[in-house]
């Protein structure tokens, strides 16, 4: 300590109650020169130079790291605390240990201490180890370390010391500094910058200003809102007197510090006026390391840190952040403004700019009708010019055919030539090669016969040899073994006395052993003894310690929740969240309308999406029809369309009250899924059509929202309820026509759209790609193939019948085998892609079909019998087809054991995956695109691949004529991974776990969510008399008071066998007596209310129907609104009180809270919301005092009865679910952003695609219009085109004439003349005297009929053979 700070401390000591002397400038000057001259001390370095550091840095390190590391007493109790007065800081600063700790306070999560040594005693390795941790972490975090290693650490060289703490103490405290300096930037530099800047800007000056220059703004910021006409420019002389302090400290907190500012000035002692200082620092929860001497003595690094600490208080900040809060509040009101300005512009230009479209619009369309007439001549003329072309290039072609034949005419005798001469040489070369071959071998034989001799020489010489050596051997080992047992008996005697010799020093060493065994014995048991008593010890010390460290953190625990649960402290944390949360603020009601719009137009885009479906599916189906029809064309041609006839009369404008209480029955039919379930398993089949299924996507979307599929799925349970009552067996219910299962199967199919679309479509695609793919394994069919092939090249007719062979005879034939092996395997492989991908898609495919597998298969479990000799699962294939069709057990079989499994089979295999395999036109656009006209062999080859995964998930051999071992052995093989698959289809949890549909309608009810949709005045009308004809079957149902799953089972069971035929309902006004008892509950139906509102249906307009929007909404229940949840309306009256109001003050009580808020208030303009915060102030102090005071307040922390912090808990949580709901709302905006943009994209095509398939409609049948009139016209001049001339007996004996209705005797008297009318197409004229008869025949029927393998072609009059017709075509026209 140095000589100044003694002797002041001295005098301090000696006269606590007498007034400072006052400090002149001369004074204070002459104090500052002694701060420079005594202060320092001197401190040699090693090379001889010499070194100061500040007694006073030394004292105020020392208190801040023992107060920063105190918490961790325990672990650094040889480091901690620090006596400042003594070496000890540098002492402890030489092994690491301590700035490593240090630094850990200060930056958590930049410091690294791995590696780091602690214990009592290290080595000096570890204590290099552990500086050079300290030299790298304060690298890390920004110090500068120049020329300063691990072994000056180590020496604990005071200056470097300091310096390296100064710098960790400084950034530690600057780094806050930054961090909350990017809050009030904006405020504290705004002379400096311009008004209007973008938050970039905004980032980039945070950038231009170091710390120090932040903390000197700040405190020259707030000395000039206090009035004070000081400013500061350093942290030593201008700070020191403490009236910048005092000015600072009024102006943080001004009621606490009102006279502070007086105090000073009328202090004239700089010390005492420090030590006033360092209180002040207390009082607001500033931990002050200085001495009141340096702050007097104005120490620069000291001062900063002080100011530095002050700025990262929160007194500081709150007050700036205020401000920052009113400037956002009018910059928003400013661009509110202008907003709604540009707004009214935009809206002004859109105008001006639609009435100008639909002018261009109206020239546009001129100009395009212009175009179409130009381009309609110009087709017309193109049309001429090219049949004319097509003449010219047809003769070419004739000429060019008749060369070619006469080319190859030529060629086959020259062929034929050079056939003969080769088959001369080979009879010659043959003879010669026998003739060698006899020669060969009687030559081979006579050499036989001499190696036989010789080798019978070499033998007998050879034994006798080997019978010399024989016995020289055994001669040989005879010796050996006499030499060897002597040998042995020599080494058994030295073996026998090098043991004794070994036995006599083994015994010695045991008993070496031994003597030295029971020694160690000895001395282990005493090291063992002591062991014990000192673990015993030690563990005693540890329980002690364990004890104590539990009471201490049992305190600290209940004293850390008391602090944390006081008042205050929870509403500057809600505070806090709405200002770190701004989503509280959001307009809800342009959200929620947002909302609504936008189900309103998905609704619509859904509805025309639907149309152009079902208008393509029906296209495709006309174009297949006519292609495979004669005749269908026209009759397509003469379709009209069936259109609703309005009523005359009736005006085109609704009944406003009319369509009110069908609000409410619309609202009523949708929320009580019990009973449209009921109304929808009333519905006969053939009620279902395009009104229908309008009107159920427009009351039930659910592919739009969890609501509404919540809806729709417990309806749907409901009528798949009263089904499994109705059927008699699981498989009756399951394939059953009616309305609830063919709503579950097309939302099987509409929900597994994406996992079609993904997992299936590019497999089908793959398939039909292979335009020469050919999976009819059939052998007869492949004899077929092979018969026809042969016949077409040689023009005779095949003697063998395929149908008379069998499996075996076919089988014998190589091309047969070849073939059907070929396609066997080519199927296996594309079964096996189809397999694999389908067991691999467990994840992708929707819950909500898992989910209704296991609901169904749940309620079959009290609906059904169980068989238990049944393992088969009821399924089998149907043998020798080719298409996916499933025969089931009748109704006498009961259930299969592993229902799960069955009914995941027909549901996820045979109803949603087979289907789509084996005709893709179910699939629309997603085929049409690629493959606009799938042919019968793609569809065959489907078929094959759609059966075979039905065998292998239904665990059945695939069945046919012949035997199909590998295709079995394949299902076989997998039929386990399929199974597991089946098995774990419905192991999902409810949907709710999943979809979370109960938070989702929450908080859409909560937030007053009203559903809107498009629906058409026709679907309203049906559905009107569809409820009048069901009224009575739907009354037990609508008049449930218990509406539970097993209450729903009982009704069920007796709806069925008592269905009510009380005919139409009639409404009150309209019964002239009543006909029909209606029971007292009925009375009360809210469905009865509704419709005897509406009184009856409403009429189709003259001007025909349209589509309206309307709103579901209950009328009656908002007359009999609830009452108000008073703790509710309490939270939110909190949280608007604490949101516009400032912060607490401390250690106020939550009554105190509200009252400031109510004076923050008064202090304001007379606004209507300032007037409307004060009542509900008022308010909320009074309602609060009714609650149960067990309800509002714990009573841990001795409140008196203002205390309510149980009921701010409370609030707290309330905001926090606020604004999740919040987020919620948002996320299901943005969500519904996406879902209507990707159904755009999605139909964007089917509009071309249904344009495409109707102009491949008109030409299909201008196709078939075409063909019956003479597919090309006949030439004017018909000598020039050249019959072949046959006669009638040589057709028949050739075999391509089969029957004839002439007699047999006039064969050889009729003449048959063939002729080419046109491309494909040839007439057939007979002639028989004057008798003259024609016919037209198509090569297309031909190829047709042959590639199905039909053999005969009837016609009129006479039956041709297919195959050869065919042939004497080709041959005559060279096809």
């Amino acid at each position: 300590m140095t000589y100044t700070d003694s002797r002041y401390n001295t005098l301090n000591r000696g006269s606590k109650k007498m007034d400072p002397p006052s400090i002149t400038q001369e004074v204070l000057a002459s104090a500052k020169i002694s701060k420079k001259d005594n202060v320092l001390i001197n401190a040699n370095a090693e090379d001889g130079s010499v070194h100061t550091f500040s007694e006073e840095e030394k004292v105020a390190y020392s208190k801040f790291i023992t107060e920063r590391l105190l918490d961790q007493e325990d672990v650094l109790s040889n480091y901690i605390p620090i006596d400042p007065s003594t070496e000890q800081l540098f002492v402890n600063c030489t092994d690491g240990v301590l700035l490593n700790k240090l630094m850990e306070s200060l930056f958590s999560t930049q410091v690294n201490l791995k590696g780091l040594c602690i214990k009592n005693k290290m080595n000096p390795f570890e204590m290099i180890q552990n500086q050079n941790i300290v030299i790298k972490n304060a690298i890390e975090v920004g110090c500068i370390i120049v020329n300063i290693g691990a072994q000056d650490l180590m020496n604990a060289t005071p200056y470097l010391v300091l310096g390296v703490i100064w710098q960790i103490i400084k950034q530690g405290l600057l780094s806050k500094v930054n961090q909350n300096a990017n809050e009030i930037l904006e405020i504290l530099f705004e002379e400096d910058s311009v008004k209007e800047v973008d938050n970039t800007q905004t980032n980039q000056q945070s950038d231009e200003h170091s710390a120090e220059e932040i903390l000197l703004r700040w405190v020259n910021y707030h000395l000039e809102k206090e009035g004070c006409e000081r400013r500061i420019s350093n942290f030593s002389e201008d700070i020191q007197d403490s009236v910048v302090y005092s000015h600072l400290f009024h102006q943080l907190v001004p009621i606490e510090f009102e006279n502070l500012v007086s105090t000073i000035h009328s202090e004239s002692n700089l010390f005492s006026r420090a030590e006033l200082i360092t209180k002040a620092c207390e009082k607001i929860g500033v931990k002050c390391f200085l001495t009141p001497s340096d702050i007097a003595l104005g120490h620069p690094k000291l001062n900063l840190a002080l100011v530095a600490s002050l700025f990262n208080s929160e007194a500081a900040i709150a007050n700036l952040r205020r401000e920052r809060e009113e400037k956002h509040r009018s910059e928003q009101d400013r661009l509110e403004r202008e907003r709604l300005e540009r707004e009214r512009l935009e809206r002004e230009r859109l105008e001006r700019e639609r009435l100008e479209q639909e002018r261009l619009e109206q020239e546009r369309l001129e100009r395009e009708r212009l175009e179409r007439q130009r381009q309609e001549m110009e087709r017309i003329e193109q049309e001429r010019l090219e049949r004319e072309r097509l003449e010219r290039e047809r003769q070419e072609q004739e000429r060019l055919e008749q060369e070619r034949l006469e080319r190859e005419r030529l060629e086959r005798e020259r062929l034929e030539q050079e056939r003969l001469e080769q088959e001369r040489l080979e009879r010659e070369r043959l003879e010669h090669e026998r003739l060698e071959r006899e020669r060969l071998e009687r030559e081979e034989m006579e050499r036989l016969e001499r190696e036989r001799l010789e080798q019978e020489e070499m033998e007998r010489i050879e034994r006798e040899r080997l019978e010399y050596e024989e016995r020289e051997r055994i001669e040989r080992e005879r010796i050996e073994r006499e030499r060897e047992e002597l040998e042995e008996q020599e080494r058994l005697e030295y073996e026998r006395l090098e043991q004794e010799r070994i036995e006599r020093e083994e015994i010695e060493r045991i008993e070496r052993e031994r003597i030295e065994h029971e020694e160690f014995e000895r001395l282990e048991e005493e090291r063992i003894e002591r062991e014990r008593l000192e673990a015993e010890r030690l563990e005693a010390e540890r329980v002690e310690r364990e004890l104590r460290e539990r009471e201490r953190v049992t305190r600290q625990g209940e004293l850390e929740r008391i602090e944390y649960n006081k008042e205050y402290k929870i509403c500057i944390r809600i505070q806090k969240r709405m200002i770190d949360d701004t989503s509280l603020t959001d307009n809800m009601t342009k959200l929620i309308g947002d909302i609504t719009e936008l189900k309103r137009n998905i609704i619509g885009e859904l509805r025309n999406t639907t149309h152009h479906q079902a208008e393509l599916k029906k296209l495709t189906k006309s174009i297949d029809r006519v292609l495979e029809n004669k005749n269908e064309g026209k009759k397509l041609k003469k379709q009209k369309k069936v259109i609703i006839k309005p009523v005359k009369g009736v005006p085109n404008g609704l009944d406003p009250n009319k369509m009110k209480n069908y609000q409410s029955l619309f609202y009523y039919l949708q929320t009580r899924p019990e009973v449209m379930g009921k109304l929808l398993f009333l519905l006969d089949r053939n009620q279902m059509g395009k009104t229908f299924d309008n009107l159920l996507l427009s009351m039930f979307p659910y592919e739009i929202s969890p609501r509404e599929e919540d809806l729709f799925l417990k309806a749907l349970t409901v009528g798949i309820e009263y089904q499994i009552k109705y059927s008699e067996t699981l498989q009756d219910f399951l394939q059953s026509e009616s309305v609830p299962m063919k709503l579950l199967y097309q939302y099987f199919k509409k929900k597994g759209f994406k996992y079609l679309k993904e997992i299936i479509t590019p497999m089908i695609l793959k398939v039909l790609d292979q335009t020469d793919l050919n999976l009819n394994f059939d052998p007869h069919w492949i004899q077929k193939e092979i018969q026809i092939a042969k016949e077409l090249k040689d023009g005779r007719k095949s003697e063998k019948k395929t149908s008379d062979q069998t499996f075996e005879q076919l089988m014998q034939n190589n091309d047969v085998v070849s073939i059907f092996n070929s396609r066997c395997l080519q199927l296996v492989e594309l079964g096996n892609t189809f397999l694999e991908r389908i067991v691999k898609s467990m994840e992708q495919l929707p819950v909500q079909l898992r989910y209704l597998c296991r609901i169904i298969a749940e309620k079959s479990k009290y609906a059904f019998p169980t068989n238990q000799s049944n393992n088969g699962g009821g399924i089998s294939s149907d043998e020798g087809g080719s298409t996916a069709n499933v025969t089931f057990n009748n109704r006498s079989k009961l259930l299969p054991e592993n229902r799960e499994k069955y009914v995941s089979y027909f549901l996820i295999i045979y109803r949603f995956i087979v289907p789509i395999i084996s005709s893709p036109d179910l699939l629309n656009e997603l085929v049409l695109l690629q493959h606009p006209y799938i042919t019968k062999q793609s569809r065959f080859n489907l078929s094959q691949l759609s059966r075979l995964i039905q065998s292998v998930f239904s665990e059945k051999p695939w069945m046919n004529s012949f035997p199909t071992v590998y295709l079995n052995k394949w299902i076989i093989q997998n039929s386990p991974s399929a199974n597991k698959f089946l098995c774990q289809v419905s192991q999902v949890p409810d949907l709710d776990e999943l979809i979370h549909y109960t938070e989702y309608n929450e908080i859409m009810l909560e937030n007053n969510i009203k559903f809107c949709s498009v629906i058409n005045i026709s679907e309203i009308i049906w559905l009107h008399e569809t409820i009048l004809s069901n009224f009575y079957d739907l009354e037990d149902i609508g008049t449930l008071n218990d509406v539970s799953e097993k209450s729903i089972q009982n009704l069920a069971e007796r709806a069925i066998n008592s269905k009510l035929d009380k005919g139409k309902y009639v409404t009150a006004a309209r019964q002239s007596t009543p006909a029909i008892m209606i029971s007292q509950k009925s009375h009360n139906w809210a469905l009865k209310k509704y419709l005897d509102e509406i009184d009856f249906p409403i009429q189709l307009p003259e001007q025909g129907d349209r589509s309206i929007q309307l709103s579901f909404i209950n009328r009656l229940d908002q007359l009999n609104e609830q009452a108000i949840d008073l703790w509710k309306e309490c939270k939110l009256w909190m949280i608007d009180i604490l949101s516009k109001s400032q912060a607490p003050r401390k250690d106020t009580n939550t009554i105190e809270i509200i009252r400031d808020a109510t004076n923050y208030f008064k202090t304001g303009n007379n606004s209507s919301e300032n007037l409307s915060l004060i009542n509900k102030s008022n308010d909320l102090i009074s309602r609060l005092r009714t609650f149960d005071r067990d309800q509002c307040t714990d009573g841990l922390d001795g409140g008196g009865p203002d205390n309510y912090n149980l009921f701010l808990l409370d609030v707290e949580k309330e905001l926090t679910t606020i604004l999740r709901k919040n987020k919620v709302m948002r996320s299901e905006l943005t969500r519904l952003h996406s879902l209507l943009k990707s159904i755009r994209i999605d139909a964007a095509p089917l509009e071309h695609l249904v344009k495409f398939q109707n102009e491949q409609l008109e030409k299909a049948i201008v196709k078939k219009q075409l063909k019956t009139t003479q597919l090309t016209p006949i030439p004017k001049d018909k000598s020039t085109i050249k019959p072949h001339k046959f006669i009638l007996l040589d057709l028949v004996k050739k075999g391509m004439i089969l029957r004839c209705e002439l007699p047999e005797s006039s064969y050889s008297k009729t003449k048959i003349h063939i002729k080419s009318l046109g491309p494909g197409l040839f007439e057939i004229e007979a002639k028989f005297g004057p008798i003259t008869k024609s016919l037209q025949l198509e090569l297309d029927d031909l190829l047709e009929k042959s590639k199905n393998h039909i053999d005969e072609f009837p016609l009129e009059g006479i039956t041709l053979d297919v195959t050869l017709t065919i042939h004497l075509l080709m041959k005559l026209f060279s096809l």
